[in-house]
C-alpha cells in the first residue's frame, strides 16, 4: 500500500494497544474476554524492584525513575552490548551503559567497569550515581519529576538534541505516566511524581506520515543515495539501543548510516527514514550467496544495500524476550513491503543482518522469533493459516475468527518440549496435549504464562480455559501445576505448589487474603518462598519453608511482622494461620506469637 499523503499525530496514547483481561467478552464456555495488552505486564515486572530501591536510596534518586529508565532502555534485561553502528559504543546491563558514561558511572559508584557491565546491582548503582551526579551539576529540583529531564537527557547517551528530548518525554515520561507497578504507586504517594503534575500535552507533536508506509512517521535521513537495482530482500536489524537513540543517530548526517525503518519497542510507533526506492546505508557487507543458502547467487559481489530494505528494531541482539507488540507491528510493515515489492516471505529473502555480515554482526540475535514473525506477516497479508483437530473444535466453541481469539496467526505447531501442539491467534493461543486437551490462554494471563516460559515453566500446560472467578471480580486459568489469577486492580500472577494448596484450603480469592499481587518469590534469607495477596485495602501473604510448611498471615498481624523484619525478625516464619483468641486474633511463629487486641487495635509480641 503506497499512500503519499497524510499526517500522523503522536502522543502518550499512541503506544497503547486496545484490550486486555479488563473487559468481559461474549458468554462462551470459558467466559472469555477481549485480547492482550502485554505492555502493562512488561512495565510492571517487579523482579528488580529491590535493586532500584537500594540504588535510589543510596544516591537520592526516585526508584521509579531508575526503573523507568531501565524499562525504556532494555526492558529490564541484562544486555550484553554489541556494536551496530560505527561511532556508537556497545551498551551493557539493565541500564544500557556504555563508553564514557559507563566509565563515569562505575567510578562514581566505586565499582569496576567489568562489574558495572555484568552485575545487575553494580550496573543499576552506576546509573543511579551517574544520574545523581548530573542532577547535582544541573541543580535539579528532585521534588518535581519533570525537573529531572535535563539530567536524564545527559545520561541518555544520545548525541542529537531532538533524540534526547524524545527519549525523555516520549519514551521515559510516557512509561512513567502509564505506571511501573509498586514503585510508581509509592512515588505517586509522595506527591513528587509525574502524577502530581499536569500532562499539558507538550509531548504531542504532528509529523508527516511515511511516504511508503502510512502507519509510520516521516523522519527524513540525509544518509542515502540512488538505488541501482530493484528491491529483492528485507534485512532485520537491532539498534543495540533504545528507539529514540536509534532513529536520531540514523538521521544524523555525521553518522553516515541509515535504515529505511525503525520500530519502537512496544510497536506503537514506526519511523520511516529513507524512501524504499532509495538505497539506505544499513549494512556493510557485499552479498555472498553462501551465507544465504546459496540463494540469489546472481547478486554476489554487490553491496547488500543495493537491493535490500533495512528494518531496525529498538532492542539488542542479546534480547531474550521480544515484545509481542513490536514483533506484530514489524510484521505488518513487512507484509506491506513484501507485497509492494513482490518479495517472497521466506528465510532467504527476509534475512538477519548477522546472516549476511557474519564476521562482525549477530543481530537480530538468537532469540528473534522468526517463525512467529513470518507467520504474522503472512497472516496480515491474508496468506493461509490452518487450524485443525481438537484445537479447531475449541476455536469454534470460542467463536472462531470473530470470537475472543481473533484470526489465525500460525498454523498448528509442535511445542518445544515435543509433547503438545498449539496455534497462535491474534489475541491469544490454544494449547493441546493428549492428557490435557485443548485450552485457550490469552490476555494478561497469557502474558504471565509466557513470562514463566510457557509450558516449559513451573506451571506446565493449561487444563482449563479462562474463566470468571466466583466473586465476579477476576479471571483465571488452571494449569497442570498451578494457576494464574487476574483482576484489573492486581494484574496477573501465578500461584502453585503448597502455597496454592494453602490458598485453596482458605477459600481462594473469597478468603481473607483475596487475590495474589505477586508471583511466588524466594525470601531474602533464601530459605522460604512466598506470595503476597490483597483483599480491598488489606494485604496478606502465604509463607512456606520445607520445615514449617505453608501458612497465611494478614492484616494488622502481618503489618507488625513486616515492621519487625519479616522472617528475618526474632519471630522467624509463621507456623500457623491466624486464629481467634479472647478479645482478638493471634498467629504463631517459630519463636513466638503476635496477638491482636481488638479493643485497643494493637498487636503485641510474645516470645516462646
Amino acid at each position: 500500500m503506497r499512500i503519499k499523503s497524510g499526517w500522523v499525530v503522536l502522543g502518550a496514547s499512541l503506544a497503547l494497544a486496545c484490550g486486555a483481561n479488563e473487559q468481559p467478552g461474549p458468554e462462551v464456555s470459558t467466559e472469555a474476554v477481549q485480547g492482550p495488552r502485554s505492555e502493562e505486564a512488561a512495565r510492571e515486572d517487579a523482579s528488580l524492584d529491590v535493586l532500584f530501591r537500594e540504588a535510589g536510596s543510596e544516591f537520592n534518586v526516585p526508584p521509579a525513575l531508575l526503573k523507568g529508565l531501565a524499562f525504556v532502555q532494555t526492558r529490564y534485561e541484562m544486555v550484553q552490548g554489541a556494536q551496530e553502528f560505527e561511532g556508537r559504543p556497545a551498551l551493557f546491563g539493565v541500564m544500557a551503559l556504555g563508553g564514557p558514561l559507563l566509565e563515569e558511572g562505575a567510578r562514581l559508584a566505586d565499582v569496576s567497569v567489568a562489574e558495572a557491565q555484568g552485575d545487575a546491582r553494580a550496573n543499576i548503582r552506576a546509573a543511579a550515581a551517574l544520574l545523581s551526579h548530573h542532577a547535582d551539576a544541573l541543580r535539579v529540583d528532585r521534588s518535581h519529576a519533570s525537573q529531572w529531564a535535563p539530567a536524564l537527557e545527559a545520561v541518555s547517551g544520545i548525541a542529537d538534541a531532538a533524540g534526547r528530548r524524545a527519549f525523555v518525554q516520549d519514551e521515559l515520561f510516557r512509561s512513567l505516566r502509564l505506571g511501573l507497578g509498586t514503585l510508581s504507586r509509592e512515588w505517586d504517594a509522595t506527591g513528587q511524581s509525574l502524577a502530581a503534575e499536569p500532562d499539558t500535552g507538550g509531548r504531542v507533536r504532528t509529523f508527516a506520515a511515511g511516504p511508503d508506509y502510512p502507519a509510520s512517521v516521516w523522519r527524513a535521513s540525509p544518509n542515502y543515495n540512488a538505488r541501482p537495482i530493484g528491491v529483492r530482500m528485507v534485512i532485520i536489524h537491532t539498534c543495540e539501543s533504545s528507539y529514540a537513540g536509534c532513529w536520531s543517530w540514523l538521521t544524523n548526517p555525521s553518522s553516515e548510516v541509515s535504515a529505511h525503518y525503525v520500530v519502537r519497542e512496544d510497536g506503537g510507533e514506526i519511523s520511516q527514514l529513507v524512501r524504499e526506492s532509495s538505497r539506505g546505508w544499513h549494512i556493510g557487507a557485499t552479498y555472498q550467496c553462501s551465507n544465504n543458502g546459496n540463494q540469489e547467487c546472481g547478486l554476489n559481489g554487490r553491496s547488500a544495500n543495493d537491493f535490500t530494505i533495512g528494518i531496525e528494531h529498538g532492542g539488542y541482539a542479546s534480547t531474550k524476550n521480544w515484545p509481542v507488540g513490536q514483533i506484530d507491528a514489524s510484521a505488518r510493515l513487512l507484509c506491506d513491503i513484501t507485497r509492494d515489492h513482490k518479495i517472497p516471505r521466506d528465510r532467504y529473502h527476509i534475512v538477519g543482518h548477522g546472516q549476511l555480515q557474519p564476521y562482525n554482526r549477530t543481530d537480530p540475535g538468537a532469540n528473534w522469533p522468526w517463525t512467529d514473525y513470518l507467520n504474522r506477516a503472512n497472516a496480515h497479508c491474508g496468506a493461509g493459516c490452518s487450524v485443525g483437530g481438537a484445537i479447531l473444535t475449541r476455536y469454534n466453541q470460542l467463536g472462531g475468527a470473530g470470537g475472543v481469539l481473533g484470526g489465525c496467526m500460525t498454523s498448528e505447531l509442535t511445542t518445544p518440549d515435543g509433547v503438545g501442539r498449539f496455534n497462535h491467534f491474534q489475541n491469544g493461543s490454544i494449547y493441546w496435549t493428549p492428557d490435557t486437551g485443548a485450552w485457550e490462554v490469552y490476555g494478561n494471563i497469557r502474558n504471565r504464562w509466557e513470562a514463566l516460559d510457557w509450558e516449559k515453566g513451573v506451571l506446565g500446560y493449561p487444563i482449563s480455559g479462562e474463566k470468571p472467578t466466583p466473586d465476579g471480580v477476576g479471571r483465571f486459568n488452571h494449569f497442570q501445576k498451578g494457576s494464574i489469577y487476574w483482576t484489573q486492580a492486581t494484574g496477573a500472577w501465578e500461584v502453585h505448589g503448597l502455597i496454592r494448596a494453602k490458598w485453596e484450603a482458605l477459600g481462594w480469592e473469597t478468603s481473607a487474603l483475596g487475590y495474589p499481587i505477586t508471583g511466588e518469590q524466594k525470601t531474602p534469607d533464601g530459605v522460604g518462598r512466598y506470595n503476597h495477596f490483597k483483599k480491598g485495602a488489606i494485604e496478606g501473604s502465604i509463607y512456606w519453608t520445607p520445615t514449617t510448611g505453608a501458612w497465611e498471615v494478614h492484616g494488622r498481624i502481618r503489618e507488625k511482622w513486616a515492621a519487625l523484619g519479616w522472617e528475618k525478625s526474632t519471630l522467624g516464619y509463621p507456623v500457623s494461620d491466624e486464629y481467634a483468641v479472647t478479645g482478638g486474633r493471634e498467629s504463631e511463629f517459630q519463636k513466638g506469637f503476635l496477638t491482636y487486641t481488638a479493643a485497643t487495635d494493637t498487636v503485641t509480641v510474645r516470645m516462646k
